[in-house]
Formats: C-alpha cells, structure tokens, sequence
C-alpha cells in the first residue's frame, strides 16, 4: 500500500502515523537492530499485517521514518525562505531555527542514531547522505543562485556556497552530539549572528 492509498482513508493514516511515531520512538531508544517488528506494533496497535501493507518490511518502515523526517524539515526551511526576508534576516532565522531544533534532546539522539546505523550500514549511510542532507544543500544552494542572479549577493559558486553555509550551522551540533550527546546545550544567538556575518562578509557585493 502506498502512502497516498493510506491517506485516501482516514483510519488508516492515523494508524500509519502511530506506527512511524512508534518506530522512530524505539529506534531512538534501543538502536534499529534490536528493535522487532512486533515491538513496534506492541507500542502503536494495530497488526503486524497492516504494518507489511503499509511499509513492506522493517528497512521500508526506517525508509518511511526518514523520509517523514525529512518533510517536516523542509517544510520549516520552506517556511522561512517564503517569508522574502533579506538575505541576513532569512540566514540568520534558518541558523536559529536549525540549530534549537538540533539541539532538542531527541534531535540528538536522531543525529547519533544515524551516525551509528551509518557505520553499520555504509548503504544506509550514502542514502540518508544523497536522500536527506543533500537535498537541503540543494535548497541552499537554489536560495544563494537566486539571490545571485537578483543581484543581492555575489555567489558564483552557490554550490560551494551552500557546503560552506551547511558547514558553518551543522559542524559544532554534530561534534559535540558525536561525543556528548549534547542534550540541552544552550544556543547563542550570538554565535549564530557571528556565522551569518562570516558568510555574508565573503559573498556580500
């Protein structure tokens, strides 16, 4: 069953929905090896049956965590580059937001926890790579070529860009939730302000 035929009925959705909460719950917490199928229904309700129907198998049920992930990511990025805002302002929201949410305490474990699937599974690794991070430096470097071409900015390379934006958010979230865990770290709007500032102060015409 695909995930429209499951949203053309209401029941279904909802039943899909618990299973995907649940089985990014228990991946979280125990690690996608450990975690059974069973569990996650145990968790959810419903049936083993209908989870096969919606997901296939336990690599499509992680497939479809992901990628529910990855929606509600882009839809908050989305939603500030609609705003039109100028390019400090929408850069400095999209640090802001990128970074609080990275550091809420499950968002850490998300991140360790596809670290860890990643050395388990180089497979899973380049797809979560060429799925999920870079289709949002695909995005940026789609903002910073615009803005190139509408003269606000001067990004030849708006590839290059967009690595270098992504380096400057991710980078010290990611090390320190590697070796700490990070649950809780504070954000500083200072900081942020300063990344923002070290990027435009290179591409600013």
């Amino acid at each position: 069953m695909t995930k429209d035929e499951a949203k053309s009925d209401p029941r279904r959705e909802k039943r899909r929905d618990a299973m995907l909460d649940a089985a990014r719950a228990l991946f979280l917490e125990q690690g996608y090896d450990t975690v059974s199928l069973s569990d996650v229904v145990a968790l959810s309700g419903g049936s083993l049956s209908t989870l096969y129907a919606l997901f296939g198998n336990k690599r499509g049920l992680l497939k479809e965590v992901m990628q529910t992930q990855f929606e509600r990511d882009m839809r908050e990025l989305d939603a500030i580059i609609g705003r039109g805002n100028s390019p400090a302002e929408t850069l400095l929201d999209i640090t802001l937001g990128t970074q609080e949410y990275l550091a809420a305490a499950d968002m850490v474990r998300f991140m360790r926890f596809v670290i860890g699937e990643s050395l388990r599974s180089p497979e899973f690794g380049q797809k979560f790579f060429e799925n999920v991070h870079l289709r949002f430096v695909e995005r940026y470097a789609a903002l910073f070529g615009r803005w190139h071409d509408e003269g606000l900015l001067r990004i030849p390379d708006a590839g290059l860009a967009a690595r270098q934006f992504t380096s400057l958010v991710l980078h010290d979230l990611h090390v320190r939730a590697i070796y700490t865990g990070g649950d809780g770290a504070a954000v500083s709007s200072h900081e942020a302000e300063q990344a923002v500032a070290l990027f435009l102060s290179h591409y600013q015409r």
